[in-house]
């Protein structure tokens, strides 16, 4: 081959390394939905905070998880070894923090897809973010759209003025709360379906016990009423 061929090929070579590798690295920057539950649970020390609720829901599975398994579509749902969605066995690395995660009714998978998923490797969005962060930290607790009262629209008319792009109705609420709570600013644009990198979640988790504390009274589970035996599951 001639050198001026090689040339031109060694220029082109680096002209897309330069190109397609700040793309590999922005997805690699991308925090999946399995490692933030795993950071979640750790930075607000879910498990300690919790141990008597989670050893009574380990003693009485069937019953804690009774709200959850009306939520899920998956068919071969286990309790013993605790088998929540199609994607997350005990060998997977986030196991035992999602289900922590799970009882406490901070996460949940795709329930309108097919057995329910939880996708932990996929990337997790910035909606699904703050209501994990929020709702570890104790700020504030899931409502199913039925639920929601004057207070929640209020949240969602503020947020409205900041969210971009596509949006749930669930949005609102966690996006008026961290506004509230000066985890944004009003001038901030929010995309609540773009991915976010670790370094932004653990910034957010920061902001979020700066607001609230940490292991606060009103964390979700702290508040949730469940006795073992009994037959209502978890009240939310």
């Amino acid at each position: 081959m001639k050198l001026e061929n090689l040339i031109i090929l060694s220029v082109s070579a680096v002209v897309s390394a330069l190109v397609v590798t700040p793309c590999l690295a922005l997805e690699l920057n991308n925090l999946s939905r399995g490692e933030a539950v795993d950071l979640a649970v750790k930075y607000f020390d879910l498990e300690k905070a919790n141990t008597k609720f989670l050893r009574e829901c380990d003693s009485d599975v069937d019953s804690c998880l009774f709200t959850f398994t009306a939520r899920t579509n998956f068919d071969e749902l286990q309790t013993k070894p605790l088998i929540l969605y199609p994607d997350v066995y005990p060998a997977y690395r986030y196991y035992k923090a999602i289900n922590i995660a799970s009882k406490l009714d901070l996460v949940r998978g795709y329930f309108e897809e097919d057995q329910s998923p939880f996708r932990p490797e996929q990337p997790i969005t910035k909606a699904e973010a703050l209501k994990l962060i929020l709702g570890s930290s104790g700020a504030l607790n899931w409502k199913e759209k039925f639920e929601l009262n004057a207070d929640d629209q209020q949240l969602e008319n503020q947020a409205k003025s900041m969210l971009v792009g596509m949006t749930d109705w669930w949005y609102g609420r966690y996006i008026g709360t961290a506004w509230k709570k000066g985890m944004f600013s009003q001038e901030d644009k929010v995309n609540a379906d773009a991915s976010i990198s670790k370094n932004e979640f653990m910034v957010l988790m920061e902001k979020s016990k700066l607001a609230y504390g940490q292991n606060s009274q009103e964390n979700p589970s702290g508040s949730t009423q469940f006795e073992a035996n009994s037959s209502t599951g978890k009240t939310i």
